[in-house]
């Protein structure tokens, strides 16, 4: 009869698995035992006491509900699923909706429920920030990474409070506790079962083995070998000691202890230390020689652990044993030399070489060889570092970091070795390493070029991180210690090469005036505004002593003057004649613009830029130069509105902002275009300017349509009574169409929406309102110097107002008081009959000023159709003259490729900025 029908048990795999283990029991025949063992199975199973109700409430519920689907969401986490951390969340706030009455009675949000959303803010804001991790996410969870981050930032707006009062006291709620506490019992009986499931199978399988070896054979562990003999002798004495508890207990009297869990770590270290004392000692390990294995090999420790003896460096260098061998500069150099005879190869590891470079620095300096073999070894190993990076991608910030150290160090043993010739008139087989009488150590190589690769690389660092993060803010301190070392070198270079090659200093001055040119020196700031409002007050207020004293603070720290430095470096440029320095000159001509600009020195910015004639062939520079031309114009333009010059700030900034692509123009920016090709945009990626050089595109499209607006409204008004109209600003205009074509206008919010508000309130004769519009812009606040503009721009609007309202009541008045005109619009009376007198002479305003009422006496004399089109005739002939004229000048300049004309950064060619200064007025196309 089956042992299935002989034990009664018709349901589970554990009672089969006790009728196989029935043999090691001790009684009567197989199928009594097995039934009184299912009998008493069944038995107690029957008597087990019914689980009991337990009545929760709701509050409980909820929050149940809530840690749950937070549970989960932490798992998700651990593994980086943000797909299904992207569901969770959803369940998580569906789930917090239920909940709503109860968090609503309770008062207050539930801590764990605010922690949570707190962590899984910090973790999503990490993973975005982490572009490593970013690039190993999957598709769909790349996908999902980016909608979780704008649903996190969108819901944790409702728990800003309590997050930020979280975050300032990071406390555990006790529920939280008590869930966090219930999640480790969890995992800790886990792990318990996973361990009791795997001694079980031993013990299964070790029985198994016991029962079928034949009586009177001789134990397994004979034949097996020496290292597994403490497994065995374990094994068999935990199946040894599990048969004798079962044959302890008494056949059909079973307890409740046979039953529960026993814990077998425990079992396991009793049975070890109940262990004879041979088994103990089978189970200690070997000894092994200090130095030698088992076979008999000798050990070397592994490369990089940090134990590398003076000799092991010198096997590992050499191949063999040099330890009654002096090392001298020979054997140095030619290693050097089989090393360096490596590079670029493809079986060659890069750190590999690095390391065994450094090797050879160390045993040099050990054996004191001098300063020559150690500056030919600081000299290849920081040119092996820049072999790590790629012209597309930046170098790690640690291998640069480490890079320039060695720099720095190099250019110290240069400091300190006046005598060591290191230069690149030194050709391969007239270097000498040894120092000596008569001898002087001559070394190829070349310092400006490393310094120059150093800086390019902390370029590329910066352009390879996110512009509003805090790395950003930590990798540029590295800017000190680039300018620290071009400052180092200058002098160096200073010292030996001032007489004898001076291109190669306008070289390092070109690098040092690209470091200097877009900072701001509070010791040469002076801006015009500033200095008139300071003479009309006398100097007196407590705001402008605050002002004062600010600016004095920060020019005592600053080290040198910027203005003197940057005249200085640049005259020498300008005074050099050897070499091709035409691009060095254009370059330091431009950041000097750039320089006078930024510090309110307009006249001087302005002086510059007209009779350098940059503007004429700018469009044969190569694209950096344009776009630093770019940059220098529009800081000309925005220095120009800050002096109240806004017919002249208008031209300045017209050609960049005018055509749309200001971004790209000024390399701050990629746009999407189809037609732009993988290899064009790496190239434009490596051309854009970091962002702590960047101008603020908003400052400068406020600035410009501003100007606009101050010339558009009265010329506007001028029109409808003249009969013609001109464009003088497409963008603006565009924007007052679109704004025109609204349904609903409601009350400005943007920039753009407040230059608008500000024209309509300019053509009513609200200049009041019209004011207030424009000074309620907050992108005024980014001017260092903020009030002198302000009081500039409210006085601009106060008389294009007046002239406006002159412009389109002049057909309806006959007369108009000086003195009404000045309470309307709250001007002296001179500085009203200085305006009307400036519109009759140019032309712009039929009439006459009669003194001895003080009034302006309108003539209304409507010019006739004949008229009208002569003077349209008279506008189209000036601009056909100015077009010949401008190809004219390109004709004899001579042609220019077709790249550069369609290249980004290029204007247009019939665009001369020189030439309104020159006329006084604008050329309109």
């Amino acid at each position: 009869m089956s042992r299935f029908f002989a034990t009664g048990d018709t349901d589970t795999e554990s009672s089969s698995e006790s009728s196989d283990d029935e043999p090691k029991l001790v009684g009567g025949a197989r199928g009594t035992t097995g039934a009184a063992i299912g009998s008493k199975v069944f038995t107690f199973s029957d008597d087990e006491e019914e689980e009991k109700r337990v009545v929760r409430s709701q509050k409980d519920k909820r929050y149940d509900e809530l840690r749950s689907v937070v549970h989960a969401m932490k798992n998700s986490q651990k593994i980086k699923d943000i797909a299904k951390v992207q569901s969770s969340f959803e369940a998580l706030q569906k789930a917090f909706q239920k909940a709503k009455s109860v968090v609503e009675k309770e008062g207050s949000t539930p801590v764990f429920y605010t922690r949570t959303l707190t962590l899984l803010e910090d973790f999503v804001l990490g993973l975005w920030n982490d572009k490593d991790a970013k690039q190993k996410l999957s598709k769909p969870n790349a996908k999902a990474l980016t909608t979780l981050k704008q649903k996190v930032r969108k819901y944790n707006k409702e728990f800003e409070a309590e997050i930020e009062s979280f975050r300032e006291n990071p406390i555990n709620s006790e529920d939280e506790r008590e869930g966090e506490a219930g999640d480790e019992k969890d995992e800790e009986e886990e792990a318990e079962e996973e361990e009791e499931e795997v001694e079980v199978k031993k013990k299964v399988r070790i029985a198994d083995e016991v029962d079928v070896a034949p009586a009177g054979a001789a134990a397994p562990a004979a034949d097996l070998e020496d290292e597994e003999d403490d497994d065995v002798w374990g094994m068999l004495d935990e199946s040894e000691e599990s048969s004798s508890e079962d044959e302890a207990i008494p056949s059909g009297k079973l307890t409740l202890e046979y039953f529960l869990k026993k814990d077998y770590g425990k079992a396991k270290t009793e049975k070890a230390q109940s262990k004879p004392d041979a088994v103990q000692k089978a189970k200690k390990p070997k000894e092994k020689k200090e130095g030698v294995d088992e076979g008999g090999w000798q050990i070397v420790p592994k490369k990089g652990s940090g134990q590398l003896t003076k000799q092991d460096i010198l096997r590992l260098l050499f191949g063999k044993d040099v330890k009654d061998v002096d090392v001298d500069v020979d054997m140095i150099i030619k290693k050097r030399n089989e090393l360096i005879s490596d590079r670029g190869k493809k079986t060659v590891e890069m750190s590999s070489l690095q390391e065994k470079l450094r090797w050879l620095m160390d045993v040099a300096s050990q054996n004191s060889l001098g300063v020559g073999v150690k500056l030919r070894l600081l000299a290849d190993l920081i040119e092996t570092t820049f072999d790590f990076s790629s012209v597309a991608y930046a170098m790690k910030e640690d291998a640069w970091k480490t890079c320039v150290d060695e720099l720095s160090e190099l250019l110290t043993l240069l400091e300190e070795n006046p005598a060591v010739e290191y230069s690149t008139l030194v050709r391969d087989d007239e270097e000498n390493f040894k120092e000596g009488e008569g001898q002087v150590v001559r070394i190829q190589g070349n310092i400006l070029t490393l310094l120059e690769r150093a800086d390019d690389e902390f370029i590329k660092i910066l352009q390879s991180t996110d512009a509003h993060s805090t790395d950003y803010v930590t990798k540029l301190q590295g800017e000190k210690t680039v300018c620290s070392l071009i400052q180092r070198v200058q002098a160096y270079l200073e010292h030996r090469l001032l007489d004898s090659h001076p291109n190669v200093l306008c070289q390092i001055y070109i690098r040092r005036i690209e470091h200097l040119y877009y900072k701001v020196g509070h010791k040469n700031l002076v801006s015009g505004a500033s200095t008139q409002a300071a003479e009309k007050e006398g100097g007196e207020g407590e705001e402008g002593e605050e002002r004062e004293t600010l600016q004095d603070q920060r020019a005592e720290e600053e080290p040198e003057d910027s203005l003197k430095l940057m005249t200085q470096l640049t005259k020498f440029i300008y005074n050099c004649q050897s070499g091709d320095m035409g691009r060095i000159r254009t370059r330091a001509m431009l950041c000097q613009i750039y320089h006078h600009a930024l510090h309110d020195r307009w006249y001087q910015a302005k002086d510059l830029m007209m009779m350098s004639h940059l503007q004429e062939g700018i469009q044969h520079a190569d694209v950096p130069t344009q776009i630093l031309y770019n940059r220098s114009l529009v800081q000309l333009g925005m220095c120009a509105f800050r002096h109240g010059m806004i017919k002249d700030a208008h031209d300045a900034l017209m050609d960049v902002q005018s055509s749309g692509r200001s971004k790209e123009l000024l390399a701050q920016g990629l746009i999407s275009r189809h037609e732009r090709s993988v290899e064009q945009q790496k190239v434009e990626r490596r051309r854009q300017v970091p962002f702590h050089m960047h101008i603020n595109l908003e400052l400068m499209e406020c600035v410009y349509l501003t100007s606009a607006m101050l010339m558009e409204v009265p010329y506007m008004a001028a029109a409808k009574t003249e009969g013609r109209r001109r464009i003088i600003s497409k963008s603006f205009h565009h924007q007052l169409r679109y704004h025109e074509k609204q349904p609903l206008v409601g009350p400005p919010e943007s920039m753009r929406e407040h230059v608008i508000a500000a024209t309509h309130a300019m053509r009513r004769g609200d200049w009041k309102k019209c004011r207030n519009y424009i000074l309620e812009i907050k992108v005024w606040e980014l001017f260092i110097d903020k009030d002198p503009v302000k009081e500039m721009l409210a006085r601009k609007i106060q008389e294009e107002s007046l002239r406006t309202f002159i412009f389109t009541f002049s057909e309806t008045y006959d007369t108009l008081s000086l003195e009404r005109l000045s309470e309307m619009f709250e001007l002296p009376v001179k500085e009203v009959h200085s305006i009307v007198s400036r519109m009759i002479i140019k032309e712009e305003l039929l009439a006459s000023l009669d003194e001895p009422t003080r009034t302006i006496v309108l003539h209304h004399a409507k010019p006739n159709r004949l008229q009208c089109q002569t003077v349209l005739l008279a506008e189209k002939i000036s601009t056909l003259a100015d077009h010949n004229e401008e190809l004219m000048k390109l004709k004899h300049a001579g042609p220019w490729s077709v790249q550069n004309q369609n290249a980004p950064f290029s204007r247009h060619p019939h665009s001369n900025w020189q030439s309104k200064f020159r006329r006084g007025q604008h050329s309109h196309r």
